[in-house]
């Protein structure tokens, strides 16, 4: 019946199409030829309708099995796979995910457990806009999203502290977030200086408990710092590097008399038998999460799994693409102290477990404190 129905409107749309594509290009589009389909009602609507056409020609005709990983058992295409596919490429994998695409929770009622779309709820949200309360959060197998089955996400209160102290960290081509843990110094993830293709992405500016348009307070660039080998590593591939997927920034401005500061607090060998059988502290996570755009995400009460040798750990809590760079923080006497900077998805040791690897305080602890001592503690 799905299918029927997209076929149904598919058609509709098509008669409309001619004539934007006439006015402005059939490719027209700044996100053409991105593998994504972004015209109305079939795709994200970040185009006109008639201006994507390249990426959209799979959806339009009701989709196939055209991509080269098609039928591995692994959704593939963009916004819920992996996105080495083009939209509508990869069908028989991804069909039991269609219902999530081009969903977001950008409403500003998200996550509050009431769903605000009209026809299915209150009306207060655009079409598309709350996925979480309206669709569950409960997630299907192999989504891009990696909330381990249920996405305990809420808005975080960004105005008050610690969620003061996180902010969003915006490149010339992203964004990821980043912690002050010092007047005029930011801990975020050094792979988030690095684009698609290798080059160095440049960082422009630091919000910190960014809403919307609104932020507690922000600050330019004026350097940054990677670990040694960082580069390198990366370009090696395999694990060796993920101790040094963190990084350092020094804003112009001493927001953090504004903002509030993190701690560092570094992990100890004896933590590992606690956090082993689950009896460490609990830990907290915010960031700025992809599908909730311009407002700040939190998981308060994930743990963390385990405690790697090479400096790193897992940890449950709920994220995806924007948290790189978020912290792994607790609360204790006086304040709130990162013990981990957020870096990527886990397919698990030995592939019986998933969970989000992150670089742990033993791999940052001192450049932190020497960094902050030079550039504005």
């Amino acid at each position: 019946m799905r299918r029927l129905w997209i076929a149904a409107a598919l058609l509709c749309l098509a008669a409309a199409a001619p004539a934007e594509a006439a006015k402005y290009g059939p490719n027209s589009c700044r996100w053409a030829f991105d593998d994504r389909c972004d015209e109305p009602e079939i795709g994200t609507g970040d185009c006109t309708r008639g201006t994507d056409t390249a990426d959209c020609r799979a959806v339009r005709a009701g989709g196939d099995d055209s991509c080269r990983w098609a039928e591995d058992h692994s959704c593939d295409e963009p916004n819920i796979g992996t996105g080495v596919c083009a939209d509508g490429t990869d069908v028989t994998d991804c069909r039991p995910l269609y219902t999530r695409r081009n969903r977001d929770n950008s409403c500003a009622s998200a996550f509050n457990d009431i769903c605000d779309e009209p026809g299915t709820g209150t009306g207060r949200c655009a079409v598309r806009s709350d996925t979480a309360d309206c669709l569950g959060r409960d997630t299907p197998a192999g989504i891009r999203d990696h909330f381990f089955g249920h996405d305990h996400r809420r808005l975080a209160p960004a105005d008050r502290m610690p969620w003061s102290a996180i902010g969003e960290l915006t490149f010339d081509s992203g964004a990821c977030s980043g912690t002050m843990v010092g007047r005029r110094v930011v801990l975020t993830a050094a792979h988030c200086f690095m684009r698609d293709d290798d080059s160095l992405d440049k960082p422009r500016r630091f919000r910190a408990g960014r809403v919307g348009s609104t932020q507690v307070a922000q600050a330019g660039i004026v350097g940054f710092y990677l670990p040694p080998g960082f580069r390198e590593g990366r370009g090696r591939g395999g694990e060796s590097w993920y101790d040094l997927d963190w990084a350092l920034i020094e804003l112009d401005a001493d927001i953090g008399d504004v903002t509030g500061i993190m701690t560092v607090h570094r992990l100890k060998p004896e933590d590992r038998a606690d956090i082993a059988a689950g009896r460490w502290v609990r830990v907290l996570q915010g960031g700025y999460s992809w599908d909730a755009p311009d407002r700040m995400t939190e998981h308060v009460g994930c743990r963390i799994v385990s405690l790697r040798d090479d400096g790193t750990l897992l940890h449950d809590c709920d994220m995806t693409k924007g948290d790189s760079g978020s912290p792994i923080f607790i609360k204790r006497p006086g304040g709130y102290a990162v013990v981990a900077v957020v870096t990527r998805f886990y397919g698990g040791d030995g592939g019986d477990r998933s969970a989000y690897l992150a670089v742990d305080s033993r791999a940052f602890e001192k450049a932190v404190a020497k960094y902050v001592a030079a550039h504005g503690g």
